[in-house]
């Protein structure tokens, strides 16, 4: 019988947002087992918050002392979704009689254990996480689970968060999170300025506007504030909470979610908030690849076109379509 699984995914928040899924189905066929994730610092937080997370240990960057505790925590099995030769090296010496790590790198070879994740043309990326954890229960006979409507129930709380955010009466908040995770290039402040208002005076819902930061993102969302603060539209800068667990939980406030490819747009899909995403223009399909987790009908996602020079353009996206699109979803849904 399996009693502790470790899985490894030690990259940025989006990549173990969406690892979610796979997390879910290890859950949901042992839920007995202790399913433990090993995650970057930056991760923590989050991942202690997750529902199908029982234990927690962080990238701390001193590989003796990880190894160790791997060791202490006597695993029977290690899935190794975020592949490198360095966790080769840590978990090598594990007594552990089941390590399955994908078929990427030349150092899968070192894995007794190998399985095809590599998802198909017209997926998102994190169908890849799913198929290890499928064939990982296949192999020790566990049924396979249906994988559910939504991910992250804080529905209790949304009242809540919608009050710290200062939503009065029909106001549907929409949140608008400048900057970029890396993935996909950052609409310029003007650009994200002249779709809100377009918006705001077109739409029958009543909008307000929460500008979401971090660091350096705070002079971006400045720009927007200001500029719809001169046309007198609603809008606030949501002051950063200490804590990234808390501005998860915060986001199910959200009637509507906007942002590039970043964590925080993949969070707002753990709790199935409509999401608008930017995401860069490339033959490799980011905006299928990196699609949110929320319902397809609740997401709207845009690219420049494909291509070297206009890839990452996010100034060539078509704005008069997104303003279209966004003011059919809020009037239907809202209004």
């Amino acid at each position: 019988m399996i009693e502790r699984v470790l899985v490894i995914r030690h990259d940025k928040i989006g990549d173990f947002v969406l690892s979610w899924p796979a997390l879910f189905l290890l859950k949901k066929a042992m839920p007995k087992a202790s399913i433990e994730v090993f995650v970057a610092p930056a991760v923590q937080a989050l991942a202690a918050t997750c529902p199908y997370v029982d234990h927690v240990i962080v990238d701390t960057g001193d590989d003796k002392a990880i190894t160790e505790k791997f060791i202490a925590r006597n695993y029977d099995a290690v899935l190794v979704s975020c592949s490198q030769f360095r966790i080769y090296k840590m978990i090598r010496h594990l007594d552990t009689a089941y390590k399955l790590a994908p078929k990427l790198n030349w150092y899968q070879y070192l894995y007794q254990h190998r399985v095809d994740a590599k998802y198909k043309k017209g997926e998102p990326c994190w169908r890849g996480g799913c198929m290890m954890v499928e064939h990982f229960l296949t192999h020790h006979g566990y049924t396979i689970p249906t994988l559910p409507q939504q991910y992250w129930d804080m529905s209790a709380e949304r009242e809540k968060w919608q009050n710290y955010y200062g939503r009065q009466q029909d106001e549907k908040l929409i949140f608008v999170h400048p900057g970029t995770g890396g993935s996909s290039g950052s609409v310029a402040p003007a650009d994200f300025s002249s779709l809100l208002i377009n918006i705001d005076s077109r739409t029958q819902a009543n909008c307000k506007f929460v500008l979401t930061y971090n660091g350096n993102e705070e002079l971006l969302a400045r720009d927007i504030f200001d500029s719809l603060s001169a046309k007198s539209i609603k809008v606030i800068m949501a002051k950063p909470l200490s804590s990234l667990a808390d501005f998860a939980k915060s986001i199910v406030a959200a009637d509507m979610f906007m942002a590039g490819s970043t964590g925080p747009l993949h969070i707002a899909g753990l709790h199935n908030v409509p999401t608008v995403g930017f995401y860069a223009g490339r033959h490799s399909a980011p905006i299928v690849r990196w699609q949110t987790l929320s319902h397809s009908h609740k997401r709207l996602s845009y690219a420049p076109p494909v291509g070297k020079s206009t890839g990452r353009n996010m100034a060539l996206i078509n704005f008069d379509a997104v303003e279209k699109d966004m003011v059919a979803y809020l009037d239907a849904n809202y209004a």
